[in-house]
């Protein structure tokens, strides 16, 4: 599904999505650190920098295996990796792929995430050819909430997640974007 020769970098009036590499580690640790990034997630926060790179690499060889898209949110005024976005639980047969991203809080309420969701929509179904983007945020996460139905998406369903380190409970909203 996923086929090309060189990465493919996105490039707007603010971002460049590129691909994530080993020397964004200290950006992507200032994220994965960040307790505010994982409010609404269950992934668990990087205690050092070795964890980021693990995080890095999975990512990249998913990547390589063609396992999901992902690229790395880099402000291009200020040269900074400020977050990441992806496409991945990609379903060949349904032509169906679900979106996930990030944005650093100093970042946020910027427009930058709807800059780079747009074009990520755009490279999903123009050049992946899926039919159908999703994206899961929890009930609570107004600002991801707003973006997703800003760029179009409509809410499908509503699921229980629970995280596996503690007791908490997410409760998601499931919203769907088809082409």
């Amino acid at each position: 599904m996923i086929s090309f020769i060189t990465f493919p970098s996105i490039e707007t009036k603010n971002i460049l999505l590129r691909k994530i590499d080993r020397s964004d580690v200290h950006d992507f640790f200032e994220m994965r650190n960040n307790r505010k990034m994982h409010e609404y997630t269950k992934t668990p926060v990087d205690k050092n920098t070795e964890e980021t790179n693990a995080f890095i690499d999975k990512m990249n060889n998913g990547l390589d295996a063609k396992k999901w898209m992902v690229w790395a949110i880099e402000h291009k005024q200020s040269n900074k990796v400020i977050g990441s976005i992806s496409i991945w639980n990609l379903e060949k047969e349904a032509k169906r792929g679900e979106l996930g991203y990030g944005i650093v809080p100093n970042y946020q309420g910027l427009g930058l995430m709807k800059e780079a969701l747009l074009s990520v929509i755009a490279y999903g179904f123009d050049v992946m050819k899926l039919k159908i983007l999703e994206a899961y945020t929890e009930e609570n996460n107004r600002s991801s909430i707003k973006l997703l139905e800003s760029c179009k998406f409509s809410e499908i369903d509503r699921v229980e997640e629970s995280e596996e380190f503690s007791d908490k409970v997410y409760r998601m909203v499931v919203y769907r974007l088809e082409c």
